[in-house]
């Protein structure tokens, strides 16, 4: 398939990375949890006999994570006081997560599935079985998934992560919008300007207030972290520092002095950057070829009104807009969860080339 060689590239790619990388238990160990066991992952999703009803199980299931994760949170937000204090006080929501940052980056990557099932879905979750038995309600998929985007919504909101409100929620918006065509893409641009509108109080507050400060905060470290991981990148172009080296070889040699207070990162907060330092030109370039594949297969059967599930190939569109659009300011795939959820979205666009039962 179009999409198999890029991946086998990406990982031999990441394998010879691996052995060259100055720290190789560090890197041994991220190449198994964030690069070969989700692709072995994303392989058995195609390789399996999965009837339609199963695929979308895998999908129902993924989504009902992520609303756990999000009652997870909103119970700790309003009932247990289980919060991280940002600038000026300003409570986020965390859930699970070590950081509220790393609810934005899961739960913004499950938005546009269920707004896209919501607007466009179509399947009973039971269908004619639950007719057969005698149950009174047959519960439609589309009225599930749109009792699950209030609670994941609000906690993606209450994180107050910048790059999922800022960038990852406005993508997934806008790749819905487009490829839905028609009336929906005037719909999108409307939407759009009411969230901006609503977002127009969030910017009196210290967290957002500072982010055109390019002198101090947030921005300023960001900018000296870029060039750092672009001056890590044109020392290793070829192979990069290898995976989860990033951080030794950040602290030790790149950082700039006046980076100084924040030293301790793993990842460059750009997946251009991030794939470049970490894996070389080669690495980045086998991640671009799997974006292309993938976005060639998933515009033609979003844009297409005839295509089967075609609510489901919409929402992983946007679910990788998401990543790729958040991922400019933060992480984008070297995280365990989101590389696993990077190779479902890939598996599941995939599903419909695919003959089902």
């Amino acid at each position: 398939r179009r999409l198999s060689w890029p991946v086998i590239a990406f990982v031999l790619l990441a394998t010879l990375s691996t052995l060259l990388a100055a720290h190789r238990h560090e890197a041994f160990r991220e190449l198994r949890l964030v690069i070969i066991e989700p692709a072995l992952f994303g392989w058995a999703l195609l390789a399996c006999p999965l009837t339609k009803r199963d695929r979308w199980r895998v999908v129902d299931f993924y989504l009902l994570g992520a609303v756990v994760i999000a009652l997870i949170g909103l119970v700790q937000y309003f009932l247990l006081g289980d919060v991280i204090h940002a600038e000026g006080g300003i409570p986020r929501l965390r859930s699970i997560y070590g950081s509220p940052n790393n609810v934005g980056l899961y739960l913004g990557r499950t938005l546009p599935l269920l707004l896209a099932v919501t607007l466009f879905g179509k399947g009973e979750l039971f269908g004619k079985e639950g007719k057969k038995r005698g149950w009174p309600l047959a519960l439609n998929r589309r009225l599930l998934y749109t009792l699950a985007l209030p609670p994941v919504g609000l906690a993606l909101l209450l994180s107050l992560s910048r790059g999922a409100i800022l960038f990852g929620i406005p993508a997934g918006v806008i790749t819905l919008g487009l490829l839905a065509g028609g009336r929906w893409r005037k719909f999108t641009l409307s939407a759009l300007l009411l969230f901006a509108v609503a977002l127009i109080p969030l910017f009196q507050t210290p967290r957002f207030a500072g982010l055109l400060d390019t002198t101090s905060g947030t921005t300023h470290f960001r900018l000296s972290l870029w060039r750092s991981a672009w001056q890590m990148f044109l020392e290793h172009p070829l192979w990069g520092v290898g995976p989860d080296n990033f951080l030794y070889a950040y602290r030790t040699r790149y950082v700039l002095p006046s980076a100084w207070e924040e030293f301790n990162l793993a990842h460059p907060h750009n997946w251009l950057l991030d794939f470049a330092s970490r894996l070389g030109i080669l690495g980045l370039g086998a991640f671009l070829w799997i974006q292309f594949g993938f976005w060639r297969r998933a515009i033609a059967l979003g844009t297409n009104p005839q295509t089967q599930n075609r609510a489901l190939i919409l929402g992983l569109a946007g679910s990788m807009a998401v990543s790729l659009a958040h991922g400019l300011v933060d992480a984008s795939y070297f995280y365990i969860d989101l590389a696993f959820v990077f190779f479902l979205t890939l598996a599941g666009v995939q599903w419909n080339t695919m003959r089902t039962e």
